[in-house]
């Protein structure tokens, strides 16, 4: 059926409205949720004792039990109307799945408002709990509301149309994240955590589950499909990056300036990765951004965008896929269950000798045993064909931070590329897992000994726990 241009508007009018209250609604969960996190945890109340106590000195407050009825009166409109905007879930591919997204936010909202006192044994004030569960309720509500009106039409180009889209998401991460209440910084701005935060603190057995979380291991980002327009080579410029909620900044994973672009062949169309510059917790899921340019002349203004797109990584699956007007692309990836941070601090070639005088390779790769593993996908720290530039025998490396799991250890796999009067020679290292303090190892490589720096960190979690 046909819709007249008085009912476009009408509709447009109609869904800005519920918009506005959805953001509204979202707004003041997050700032509940977070302030009742933060009792909880000044309050001891994640263990038994810290619960045992607190239940003792407020046996006599009043509680959610006993009184459902009173929960589904209706919370004063002002509350909510003078809260500042947060935008819809912004990095998905389509309307549809952003509001999958916001139905299963605020089905796990309702879940958590009734686990409260069950999984603290914490008595919360009623008219709290009454405001928090009318308000998931209503964002439940609107959200499907604004499902029935279906996904907007948009006349623009295929190419304008990525531009456009990636750009509102921008101005969408703005208004979240680096609003007032959030702190996040600029769209922009990089994470300044150190993969190596808990390093120098005392070995010691982890108790709490906090520290052991899931970690992402990125492999390689490769570019394909390209539309016949385009000829290889490319010489590409620009970003990817991942966001994950530690501090929802970007962690660099390919950043490339115009002056400094790389040629992308058909041969080899992979990007040459530099990050993360931490690894990357995936407790909750991930967003990935692309954003990369060919450059085609002297200005800049010639260039053409390659592909501008995102990805909403959930922990499942090996690979995060993207798609542009001009090209495709896949991250490759895995998800460690159970894992610590491996920063590769050194690789010495003891005496100063020039090793990799023919170029090498260096890569990792996670295992349970203490063997190669052929069929093991590798992060490699960095390969030339060319020499490899040294300074007082250290390689220089090209990533330096990986993920391993902490059943088990990790393989560092070196190769010196020989030339017309040396042979190809290589060795191998094996570092058991730990939580923290640093590993160093030495092996022979063609007769000269290597020296492996590794430094271990569990993770920081929350950005806000340490500031």
């Amino acid at each position: 059926m046909q819709m007249d241009s008085g009912q476009i508007s009408s509709l447009g009018r109609e869904n800005k409205d519920l918009l506005d209250a959805l953001y509204r609604h979202r707004e003041i969960l997050r700032l509940e949720t977070n302030l009742l996190r933060g009792e909880i945890a000044s309050r001891n109340l994640a263990t038994v004792a810290g619960k045992k106590a607190y239940l003792k000195s407020h046996s006599d407050g009043r509680s959610l039990s006993g009184a459902p009825s009173q929960l589904v009166e209706q919370s004063s409109v002002h509350q909510i109307a003078d809260l500042p905007l947060v935008s819809l879930p912004y990095l998905v591919p389509n309307q549809g799945e952003a509001l999958d997204l916001l139905l299963h936010e605020t089905h796990k909202f309702a879940y958590r408002l009734r686990s409260l006192k069950k999984e603290f044994g914490v008595t919360i004030p009623l008219e709290k709990l009454r405001l928090l569960l009318l308000l998931s309720q209503e964002c439940f509500r609107i959200s499907k509301t604004i499902g029935t009106h279906g996904s907007p039409v948009s006349c623009e180009s295929s190419e304008d149309a990525e531009i456009s889209l990636f750009n509102e998401r921008r101005v969408c991460w703005e208004n979240t994240w680096g609003s007032p209440v959030f702190r996040c910084g600029s769209f922009n701005d990089i994470t300044t955590l150190s993969p190596m935060y808990f390093t120098h603190s005392a070995p010691r057995v982890i108790e709490s589950t906090r520290y052991i979380t899931k970690a992402l291991q990125i492999y390689s980002f490769k570019i394909s499909d390209l539309n016949g327009y385009w000829k290889w080579p490319l010489c590409v410029y620009g970003v990817v990056a991942a966001r994950d909620a530690v501090d929802c900044n970007r962690n660099l994973l390919f950043s490339r300036s115009r002056a400094n672009c790389q040629v992308v062949t058909e041969k080899d169309p992979f990007l040459h990765l530099t990050g993360p510059s931490r690894a990357i917790v995936a407790d909750e899921p991930v967003d990935f951004e692309v954003e990369l340019k060919i450059k085609c002349g002297t200005n800049q203004s010639q260039d053409i965008a390659l592909i501008s797109s995102t990805y909403h990584y959930t922990s499942r699956g090996d690979a995060a896929f993207f798609t542009g007007s001009s090209c495709s692309a896949t991250l490759s990836l895995e998800t460690v269950p159970r894992a610590a941070q491996a920063t590769i601090v050194s690789i010495r070639v003891v005496g100063g000798v020039s090793l990799f005088e023919f170029g090498g390779r260096v890569a990792c790769s996670f295992s349970t045993e203490e063997y190669v593993d052929p069929t093991c996908e590798q992060v490699v720290l960095v390969e030339s064909a060319e020499k490899i530039p040294e300074d007082d025998g250290y390689l220089t490396l090209s990533r330096k931070v990986v993920t391993a799991g902490l059943q088990g250890g990790l393989q560092v796999a070196i190769q010196a590329y020989g030339g017309s009067d040396r042979p190809s020679v290589s060795g191998l290292l094996y570092f058991p897992s730990r939580y923290c303090r640093v590993s160093r190892r030495t092996c022979l490589v063609g007769g000269f000994e290597v020296e492996v720096t590794v430094a271990w960190s569990w993770f920081v979690q929350d950005k806000m726990e340490i500031l």
